[in-house]
């Protein structure tokens, strides 16, 4: 028998597999991670790409936003929002002028406790406020792009003199990776920007990884141009939350630098498909079956699926927090089945999160998804047209007892590494 890890929340599953099973191990390359994180922040910020140093880009009296993730994105905030803070006030920079924006995009928003845990400290020096897609007082319209798409962002945002925020530079499904001008984009944006983005065309011109001639990436940059994003810090990290990487400066030129990295760091070549593939997810995407289920986007949302068609795909995740957002559920609850989901998307159209529902269909007409280690019922997981097992390794041997000469791929990290079809 050989035996691999597979993370499932905060801990680590290990699956046993039999020795005449072909297996693919993808995990991403080794890179050495940065031992002392404080220091590459703090060189980041004095040696910044494509932009002078922060403190010589402000003075004393301006109102500063600085747009931070949300509880679904684990980095290293805690340190890096005391060093921009300082940068600031060697610029001139009072704190009372200085406000965290939280990037909920059309997520719900954070307790104070949860943010405290997430940030440190430093949410009793300054105020933190949670991103609200919703709230018509709080959101302003800036127009349109030449796309079509309003331009309508966070009040507080787009009235500040300067705009900072932070991020993490992974695979991402419409932007092809995540990071520089995306939380600003869509982190703050308003529910009706976000719905013009997330919509049927859009998902079906993306794909994970494709940053040049990204239609989604192009709007973006659209978007950050309007309202103007002075600088960035941005993170590149593996699995395990370790830092290989910090970039700093122009939202457009330092991301890039940090995708050069994130390149060699995610993306992983492959020999061939497999029939069934294991798929992990790591704390704090577990928290919910939404994010979860991103772990199904690299297996086929890659540049070319790596799940044969009618294949399965397995990903343990408890979801301590439910099925996260509701609207998708929905809309898969009263659709007949994968078919009438696309259909339903495509001549309804969908409200930000329902998207979801989408992306599930398309992933259903190519495999079976498995969820396991899961605390949510097997009836509700069967309304969503997911199947389920107690654990990872009843539903591996499951599968193998139906098609014991099964390939089967096993991918620690799904959030993050991308599966690349050698041929």
């Amino acid at each position: 028998m050989k035996t691999y890890p597979i993370p499932c929340g905060k801990k680590d599953l290990f699956l046993s597999l039999p020795d005449h099973v072909a297996v693919q191990y993808v995990e991403s390359p080794k890179m050495v991670s940065i031992s002392n994180v404080k220091e590459a922040i703090e060189q980041a910020l004095q040696n910044p790409i494509g932009s002078s140093r922060l403190r010589d880009r402000v003075k004393a009296g301006q109102k500063v936003a600085l747009i931070v993730t949300d509880i679904t994105r684990k980095l290293p905030e805690e340190v890096i929002l005391p060093l921009l803070i300082k940068e600031l006030e060697a610029g001139g920079v009072k704190k009372k002028d200085i406000t965290a924006i939280v990037a909920t995009g059309t997520h719900r928003p954070n307790t104070f406790e949860e943010l405290k845990e997430k940030f440190g400290e430093v949410v009793n020096e300054i105020p933190f406020i949670n991103h609200d897609a919703y709230n018509q007082k709080e959101l302003i319209r800036l127009g349109m792009t030449e796309g079509g798409i309003p331009l309508i962002f966070n009040r507080r945002v787009v009235e500040a003199d300067i705009r900072i925020s932070t991020g993490v530079i992974e695979t991402h499904l419409f932007a092809g990776y995540s990071g520089g001008v995306k939380s600003i984009a869509v982190g703050i944006a308003g529910e009706e920007t976000i719905a013009a983005t997330h919509n049927y065309s859009m998902m079906e011109e993306t794909r994970l990884g494709v940053v040049e001639g990204n239609r989604f990436r192009r709007f973006l940059t659209e978007a950050t141009c309007a309202l103007g994003l002075h600088f960035i810090i941005n993170v590149v990290q593996t699995g395990k939350k370790e830092i290989v990487k910090v970039v700093a400066g122009d939202p457009i030129e330092a991301f890039q630098e940090g995708v050069k990295v994130a390149r060699k760091l995610y993306e992983v070549e492959i020999q061939e498909p497999g029939e069934i593939v294991v798929s992990g997810v790591s704390y704090p995407k577990s928290r919910d079956l939404y994010q979860a289920t991103r772990a199904a986007n690299v297996v086929v949302f890659g540049p070319k699926p790596v799940v044969t068609e009618g294949g399965v795909i397995l990903i343990p995740a408890p979801c301590e927090d439910g099925c996260g957002h509701p609207g998708y559920c929905e809309i898969m609850k009263k659709a007949q089945d994968a078919d009438d989901i696309i259909r339903i998307s495509r001549e309804e159209g969908f409200a930000p999160g329902e998207q979801k529902a989408f992306i599930l269909a398309r992933i259903l007409k190519r495999a079976r998804i498995v969820m396991t280690d899961c605390l949510l019922p097997e009836e509700t997981l069967k309304e969503l047209y997911l199947d389920s097992a107690p654990t990872l390794q009843e539903a591996l041997n499951r599968e193998l007892e139906k098609n014991p000469g099964a390939r089967v791929i096993l991918i620690p990290d799904g959030l993050l590494t991308l599966p690349i079809l050698k041929n």
